[in-house]
């Protein structure tokens, strides 16, 4: 992690829809920084492909960043 910024960049996610989200790992946690943060308004596609691709290859990322495994995290 960058001592400056206290985080660690671990990749960029695309939905369907264009919508993106730029994540990090901080001390503080996992940060994702989403063009459109999640909500209701989101069409079924975006949902679908987060829940199946995109939540599973960020879990994996900060498994990778961490060199553990991601566990507690329900769909």
């Amino acid at each position: 992690m960058s001592r400056r910024t206290k985080r660690r960049y671990l990749g960029s996610w695309t939905l369907p829809s264009g919508n993106s989200c730029d994540v990090y790992l901080a001390r503080e946690g996992l940060r994702l920084q989403w063009d459109r943060p999640p909500s209701h308004d989101w069409p079924p596609e975006d949902v679908v492909h987060y829940r199946a691709v995109t939540l599973p290859e960020i879990l994996r990322a900060v498994s990778s960043a961490t060199g553990q495994s991601v566990l507690g995290v329900s769909l």
